[in-house]
């Protein structure tokens, strides 16, 4: 029995079944991982989220052999590449290559990709690779190894849903749109003429269910239009597959996508999850959680061109030692407080006597009714508030572009490129502004800086231009905001 677990933001999905290239789903689990324990894949507190995972693996009692971890992470990039049909060994060396500009000399990375198509008439495969800091990895093999768990592999969310929709969704349409909500975010994934083009996240800043949350995930198909429009892309969208959300919701969402300009059927993410209707309908609400039960392959996880060396060598550092000493000290106390115990249970045992008889008088029984009811009209008003508060919460998770916002923006240009602040989507929280330098290099430098910002969900660009009246090179850049950023306290 394999494991498949989920990580983003606040939900963490879990699926549970047998791995393969046609993998059997038994059962889905999600959770609340603890509140700013995990921000956009990036672990803030792992001390708070790794005891949260421990119990409530324990209180379900999961496997904890062949377990995989997939994560969306803004830390780690990805991009489509096309590679000459050789070794794996060459093909990281040349993926390597094209992430060249987005590696920082200080830091350590590692290369995962899953094959999207090849050209057998020039001998190229067409990949989707992806780097990711090995910092990072390290972090999260820690946490569950704080759990007794050794990962076996550690695979991106972007390449393990493209990796399921390119097994299961194109034998149903060669061009479509599979579109992922997940609480406030909208994950699309476009394939064309079934070979895979274009990924993106957009934040929904709507309630669940409304009409107006509705809207926002079909206004972030625009994204996608823009692109095949820029792509000179004609060939005509078959379907729209949905998953995270209700079968009743499908009948209305056709509407409001055709109502956008997106001329095709809507329907709920059904293949290849589970027969059992039940389980169909909780499984496509944790679709990158049973995704990763879908193998792509070795190369498409992180750890395999990963080394844990270097943390074998350091197994038995003093920190280490110290722990050791600690769990045999903790073993004797227990034995101790064993015997203590031993003695001390007769007496509570005549103490437990005592307080049942008192707990079955018909006096306490009819106080008790009198507190459960109470509790009853507590627990209904306890109700509307934390709906009141929710409502409050996603108002104030709104990101908003102030001037402490662009001054960071401005910061982080000096010395590579003087920018101009173009315009702010307030909907999609997206600041838009051009980047230009008299070095294309440089404009490539302040994209990393830009990447390093915690306050930036997402940030996208396109091709650079020169000006040959200016002598510069230019640069539109778009920079998607993480929740709640811009608010003061």
């Amino acid at each position: 029995m394999s494991v498949s677990v989920f990580f983003s933001n606040k939900i963490i999905q879990i699926a549970v079944g047998s791995r393969g290239k046609n993998a059997k789903l038994e059962r889905v689990y999600t959770t609340t991982a603890p509140e700013g324990s995990i921000i956009n894949g990036i672990v803030m507190d792992s001390e708070s989220l790794g005891a949260h995972i421990k119990d409530f693996w324990a209180a379900n009692n999961l496997p904890k052999k062949d377990v995989y971890l997939i994560v969306n992470s803004n830390k780690i990039a990805g991009k489509s590449v096309v590679v000459p049909d050789m070794n794996s060994k060459k093909t990281l060396q040349f993926i390597m290559r094209e992430f060249a500009d987005m590696q920082r000399e200080d830091e350590e990375n590692t290369l995962s990709y899953i094959q999207i198509g090849s050209d057998k008439k020039t001998r190229q495969k067409h990949l989707y690779a992806e780097l990711a800091p090995k910092e990072q990895l390290h972090e999260f093999i820690s946490i569950f190894s704080g759990m007794g768990i050794n990962l076996k592999g550690i695979i991106s969310g972007e390449s393990s849903i493209i990796g399921y929709a390119r097994q299961k969704l194109v034998a149903q349409a060669k061009t479509f749109i599979l579109q992922i909500v997940n609480g406030n975010l909208v994950s699309n994934v476009l394939f064309v003429d079934g070979t895979f083009r274009y990924y993106n996240s957009v934040r929904c800043f709507n309630e669940p269910g409304t009409p107006e949350y509705m809207d926002d995930l079909a206004r972030s198909l625009n994204q996608l239009s823009q692109f095949m429009n820029a792509e000179k892309i004609n060939s005509p969208m078959e379907r729209i597959f949905l998953a995270g959300t209700t079968a009743k919701d499908i009948s209305v969402y056709n509407q409001v996508v055709t109502d956008f300009g997106v001329n095709a059927p809507v329907e709920l993410v059904n293949t290849g999850l589970s027969s059992d209707p039940e389980l169909l309908n909780a499984s496509q609400v944790v679709l990158y959680a049973v995704s990763g039960l879908y193998d792509q392959g070795a190369e498409s996880n992180f750890l395999t061109n990963f080394s844990l060396k270097d943390d074998a060598e350091n197994a038995m550092d003093p920190k280490t030692k110290a722990r050791i000493v600690s769990v045999i000290s903790t073993l004797i106390i227990m034995l101790v407080a064993f015997g203590i115990a031993l003695t001390m249970r007769l007496i509570r045992e005549a103490r437990y006597n005592e307080a049942r008889d008192y707990n079955n008088s018909p006096m306490v029984k009819m106080q008790t009714q009198e507190y459960d009811d109470a509790t009853e009209r507590r627990d209904a008003a306890l109700a509307k508030y934390n709906s009141i508060n929710t409502f409050v919460d996603t108002i104030e998770s709104y990101p908003v572009c102030s001037d402490e916002i662009i001054g960071i923006i401005e910061e982080t240009a000096r010395g590579y490129a003087s920018i101009e602040i173009l315009s702010f989507n307030a909907e999609q929280g997206q600041v838009t502004f051009s980047a230009k330098a008299d070095n294309v290099n440089d404009i490539y430098k302040y994209i990393d800086k830009l990447l390093e910002e915690e306050i930036f969900m997402k940030v996208d660009h396109t091709g650079y231009t020169y000006d040959s009246s200016t002598d510069l090179y230019d640069i539109h850049v778009n920079c998607t905001l993480a929740e709640s950023v811009g608010r003061t306290e």
